[in-house]
């Protein structure tokens, strides 16, 4: 029987040295998102991307379409990960209300939390996020929506049996994206930091700042050259962000409390 933890994240997960950054990654995406991070942000971090089923080594599995049972079984997996060491999150586009969405479930039980919740591309989450809207088109237009953030190389346009299986794939993550609740008045006791690109079509920077309301210790804006998936376009300028936000880990590890 697949270990759950192992299921989510690679073999030996619990194993690794260093700060332990937990990411996950966009709606249509997988784990090999974050696949060059390791050797860019060094031995002091320990990348472990969080993979969902329905993709890549879990292609076979059933994929999740609500954000309250995803979130649940993320936290039952990983629980046991996340109590023993400090931890940090990151999040993008999708990955981020996921990120977001697993740290108020574990502030209402009382368990550990991130010492910095990273997300990017997304907006807070008060506000409906504009990804949803996407489910509305059609498979062409959808399609070429994402070939125009630049989440689907144009290439892939010319097989067809590639591209109705990205879709399927996008639709189901795009049914988490929607099903997220409202959080009404629960902040958290973790700072954010929120990356959003300059140039994202989805994501205007005047949105952006309502993330302050989501933390009770403090919010920071990192605006990146590029647009939705500036994680790519500009790479090197996010990640050194990314290792110097995570050389401020605090001393000792904090609770929720």
């Amino acid at each position: 029987m697949t270990d759950p933890m192992t299921a989510y994240l690679p073999a030996g997960a619990e194993e690794l040295a260093g700060t332990r950054l937990l990411c996950f990654h966009h709606a249509g995406g997988g784990a090999s998102t974050f696949q060059e991070w390791q050797q860019e942000l060094g031995p002091g971090v320990a990348v472990l991307p969080v993979l969902l089923p329905g993709r890549e080594r879990r292609a076979g599995e059933q994929r999740f379409t609500r954000m309250d049972a995803l979130v649940a079984d993320l936290d039952r997996s990983l629980g046991p990960l996340l109590d023993e060491a400090p931890y940090a999150f990151y999040g993008h586009s999708m990955g981020a209300i996921v990120a977001y969405n697993l740290t108020l479930r574990r502030a209402a039980r009382g368990r550990s939390l991130p010492f910095r919740l990273m997300v990017g591309a997304y907006p807070p989450p008060h506000l409906l996020a504009p990804i949803t809207e996407a489910l509305e088109l059609t498979d062409d237009q959808l399609a070429r929506w994402m070939v125009d953030i630049g989440g689907m190389s144009e290439v892939v346009l010319a097989y067809p049996d590639w591209v109705k299986a990205a879709l399927d794939l996008l639709r189901d993550d795009l049914l988490v994206c929607q099903s997220h609740e409202l959080p009404g008045d629960r902040p958290l006791a973790c700072p954010i930091d929120v990356f959003a690109g300059a140039d994202d079509p989805l994501l205007p920077l005047a949105r952006v700042s309502g993330w302050a309301e989501h933390s009770t210790v403090n919010c920071r804006l990192h605006t990146m050259p590029g647009g939705h998936f500036f994680i790519q376009e500009s790479s090197f300028v996010f990640l050194r962000t990314l290792a110097s936000l995570l050389s401020r880990r605090p001393s000792h590890y904090l609770g929720a409390g």
